[in-house]
């Protein structure tokens, strides 16, 4: 037996009955729509790394002030912005078509990947300032860095690294005033000998990169501190004169360096200095002859260097036997 009525089974109720599940969901649809243009949007804004691609291997973009992390600001409703992570944002920029050379660039939209459910707003910095500059090699030598201090007494004589020189790569302008490779700190706390050490070229330039990590090795010399010191008068002899002559002037000082030690206990007669006129001939004009100076303690010679002597030239007149030698005066 049908309980229903005939008009619930008839077609008429069924287009009915389509025709407002139609209207109600265009209904809430609509509603939807109004919620969602109606909601408040919010603003967020992540700091991203900015990708140079497409660089060419023989090229590298440098820049003194150049931005590598750019802050993205983007739009959506406060649920959508929560779902945004750092790794659903990138920037990057394209160079595969510029020409080598200092570069001002602008970046937008195009340059930005965000995800669909979030508007662009904006980028910064906006403006870019780069150079596409040429990769080349360089050998230079390698510059030994020190950090420390050696007891007071002590000091670095020398030092020496083996190999000497590495190789460099980098842009072409900053390798033009690159002229050694400087070693990571070498510690000289509570040294008071000779050491050898291994060592790595190091730069603080990120543009740069060492093509040949060695093995490398330091070897340094410790020794007395040295001191420099100016000590006279040293009266001044000729050698090999016939009669009696004066040198003009007839005394120098010496410039001397060696350990603290020895050089604060030199004194004058601790020198020589000598011009030699033997060969030469009488003349009304005085010879110009250069001094020969030296330590009379053979000892101290490999350990004490003579430097330098106020005076280059000692002037000395050779006369005939039968004259009183005499002493002409020239300015040194």
């Amino acid at each position: 037996m049908n309980l229903l009525p005939d008009f619930l089974q008839s077609e008429r109720f069924t287009r009915y009955q389509s025709l407002w599940l139609i209207l109600l969901s265009l209904f809430l649809a609509v509603l939807f729509w109004g919620y969602t243009v109606s909601e408040e949007k919010s603003l967020k804004d992540l700091v991203v790394p900015l990708e140079f691609v497409n660089v060419p291997k023989n090229m590298l973009v440098v820049g003194d002030n150049l931005a590598r992390m750019v802050t993205v600001e983007f739009k959506g409703s406060p649920e959508m912005l929560r779902r945004v992570r750092e790794e659903d944002v990138d920037a990057k920029v394209d160079v595969s078509k510029l020409t080598p050379g200092p570069q001002v660039l602008e970046i937008g939209r195009e340059n930005v990947r965000l995800p669909s459910s979030v508007g662009f707003v904006k980028v910064f910095p906006k403006v870019l300032h780069f150079t596409l500059d040429k990769r080349v090699r360089k050998t230079v030598p390698l510059d030994a860095k020190f950090t420390g201090h050696l007891p007071k007494e002590y000091q670095v004589l020398r030092w020496s690294i083996s190999p000497p020189n590495t190789q460099i790569e980098g842009p072409s302008t900053t390798l033009q005033r690159i002229h050694s490779a400087p070693t990571q700190p070498v510690s000289l706390d509570g040294r008071s000998q000779n050491f050898q050490a291994p060592v790595v070229p190091t730069f603080s330039e990120s543009d740069i990169s060492v093509e040949d990590l060695g093995p490398y090795t330091l070897d340094v010399t410790i020794g007395e501190r040295r001191a420099q010191r100016t000590i006279g008068p040293v009266p001044v002899k000729v050698l090999n004169a016939k009669g009696p002559t004066t040198p003009i002037p007839s005394s120098l000082k010496v410039m001397v360096d060696g350990p603290v030690s020895i050089i604060s206990r030199l004194r004058p007669e601790d020198f020589v200095a000598e011009v030699d006129v033997v060969g030469l001939k009488p003349s009304e004009n005085a010879y110009q002859l250069r001094p020969a100076v030296r330590l009379t303690n053979k000892a101290l010679a490999g350990r004490v260097e003579i430097t330098s002597f106020s005076q280059r030239y000692v002037a000395v007149k050779v006369e005939k036997k039968s004259k009183e030698p005499s002493v002409v005066e020239v300015s040194p």
